[in-house]
């Protein structure tokens, strides 16, 4: 089956002239032939099907820019490119990964940060992989705002999104650098403690991260510090499920959203002021058909504006 290449479709949203030049929303700033940052999406939903969760992830990107189209443009903004989408047809999931990774890769020769917008977490393995292609030699730290860890091993069903960095792994080992925040100790398998314990992953609590938003200060000034590149990525579960009700697998406590927003400024702030770029973003498991009045696209698109404007 051929892979479903989306095109670009044209952003709308409400405009206000009466206030003049300055009035803009980000749907006015969208498809700019100059940008430095875009976006490309990725509709899939066999991963969170082969890993046995609620699907509905394949109209993420769709309510992603409904979400995002009406919010206020920041000041002396220059726009954003958008992609489109690869579009997973079935259960055709390498294949789209495959052709995602290459997407991402050849845009990385024109954008200085691309943000991708799932899917489920399987998008992880495509985004990384596209990184890894555009930047061969390159130490890439991979900081994963999520309650579950996704280092499965690949099972009889293939990978899944609960595979992505166990996948990951296995195309470079020896420099498999990961740093994973907000993970829930009761949706953790202690398969996958130990695993993480075992490849070396540090992880920080959603507890911790309640009790003190700067309890992950010193292990993302170390991951930035040590690597080259940075990819962030961001599974809108980590949310406690009352702010973000529309996700594969919802968090019963999860990490305000005060607290992931502060860890995304952190995060990107700390690798301008290093010089270790952060080239590639995603937000991943946004369930629409799971949502209530738009709450989770809500919050997401609040972070992509900051992926796309920090």
């Amino acid at each position: 089956m051929p892979v479903n290449i989306i095109s670009p479709q044209p952003w709308t949203g409400r405009s206000d002239p009466e206030d003049g030049p300055n009035a803009l929303r980000l749907h006015h700033l969208a498809s700019k032939d100059d940008a430095s940052r875009a976006l490309i999406g990725f509709a899939s939903d066999a991963g969170v099907a082969r890993n046995k969760g609620r699907t509905g992830a394949h109209t993420g990107p769709a309510a992603l820019r409904r979400a995002m189209a009406n919010m206020a443009a920041p000041r002396q903004a220059t726009g954003f490119s958008d992609l489109g989408d690869v579009a997973v047809e079935g259960d055709d999931l390498e294949a789209s990964q495959a052709a995602l990774s290459d997407r991402i890769c050849e845009a990385l020769s024109a954008f200085e940060r691309i943000v991708v917008l799932g899917g489920g977490h399987e998008t992880a393995f495509a985004s990384y992989s596209g990184l890894a292609a555009a930047h061969p030699g390159k130490r890439i730290g991979i900081i994963n705002l999520d309650a579950h860890l996704d280092l499965r091993l690949v099972g009889e069903n293939g990978p899944s999104s609960g595979t992505p960095f166990a996948q990951i792994r296995e195309l470079a080992p020896d420099t498999f650098d990961y740093l994973c925040l907000g993970i829930a100790e009761e949706s953790n398998t202690a398969a996958l403690m130990q695993r993480a314990q075992d490849w070396g992953v540090q992880t920080v609590s959603d507890h911790a991260l309640i009790a003190d938003s700067h309890a992950a200060d010193g292990a993302i000034a170390a991951i930035i510090d040590r690597c080259d590149l940075i990819y962030l990525t961001i599974d809108i579960d980590v949310l406690p499920h009352f702010q973000a009700p529309g996700v594969s697998a919802p968090a019963a406590r999860g990490v305000p959203f005060d607290v992931i927003e502060y860890l995304v400024n952190t995060i990107l702030t700390a690798c301008k002021t290093s010089g270790t770029p952060c080239p590639l973003a995603d937000i991943v498991e946004l369930s629409p058909p799971h949502d209530i009045q738009d709450m989770t696209a809500r919050s997401a698109a609040l972070l992509i504006r900051r992926l796309l404007f920090s």
